[in-house]
């Protein structure tokens, strides 16, 4: 899993700086700056649970760099962007077991995390309509700290007593139970990829903010079923299977519309 989020990161990184790369001599400057606000869906993708997505939002501005004297005819097209954003991130899940012991779980992660996203864009402006209408594709990065967040995790099992059956970390746990970054990684990060349209200094993007960083280590429930199969003389031999081995899942996914105003840098 870390091998695939590091190849992906450097291939991300590869194509800013063949971008950087082409335009190394070109006289670069900030050309405009503005302000989005984002809403859409957002869920954890965590196989072991069922998940339905809660409200993604985020609010945050960022800065365009252009090379504008670069001596090519896209000079005006391509653009990188820095922005600083509040999102908040999360799902819903529920886990049912119908066979014995009967039990249910259900709660929510409400995330709120500080996001850098560092993008690179193709900006075209639409020859058949008026001055001031584009459409722009972007790619790139994105850092994530969680700063806050919020966990309601509640099991009954009718026929099992025990409180590790049945709780609430509403009614049972602790401060510390209630605060989801007790029980998952602060560090996130992810790749977005969106497109835009722009009408003079509005703008309205829709983009998928896709998370590499698996947020919760669980014990692997399959560690002491490959541990017997590797230990049994009958079966051909395996590489041991250490019993605690763990089971990295769930990742940050959202979909999201965002409409925003920008203006150009005096200069």
């Amino acid at each position: 899993m870390i091998y695939n989020v590091i190849n992906t990161m450097k291939k991300i990184l590869t194509i800013i700086a063949f971008v950087l790369a082409l335009n190394i001599s070109a006289k670069a400057q900030f050309v405009h700056y503005g302000a989005r606000l984002n809403n859409g869906v957002a869920y954890i993708s965590d196989d072991l649970l069922t998940r339905t997505p809660i409200m993604g939002f985020g609010i945050g501005g960022y800065v365009d760099y252009m090379f504008t004297e670069w001596k090519n005819p896209w000079s005006e097209n391509i653009y990188l962007q820095g922005g600083f954003y509040i999102n908040r991130r999360g799902t819903n899940f529920q886990r049912v077991w119908i066979n014995e012991p009967r039990s249910i779980r259900q709660g929510f992660y409400h995330n709120w995390y500080i996001q850098i996203p560092i993008l690179a864009g193709f900006k075209y402006e639409l020859p058949q309509l008026p001055a001031g209408n584009y459409i722009n594709f972007f790619l790139g990065p994105n850092f994530n700290f969680g700063f806050f967040g919020r966990l309601w995790d509640r099991q009954v099992t009718p026929s099992m007593p025990q409180s590790s059956n049945n709780y609430d970390t509403y009614v049972t746990g602790s401060k510390d139970d209630r605060n989801s970054f007790k029980h998952m990684r602060r560090i996130d990060v992810g790749l977005i990829l969106g497109v835009g349209y722009q009408w003079r200094n509005f703008t309205f993007d829709i983009y998928m903010d896709h998370g590499f960083i698996a947020l919760m280590k669980k014990d692997d429930v399959l560690a002491p079923f490959d541990q017997v199969q590797s230990n049994d003389p009958t079966q051909p031999q395996q590489n041991n299977t250490p019993a605690d081995r763990n089971a990295y899942t769930g990742t940050n996914q959202a979909f999201m519309i965002s409409i925003g105003y920008q203006l150009p840098i005096n200069r």
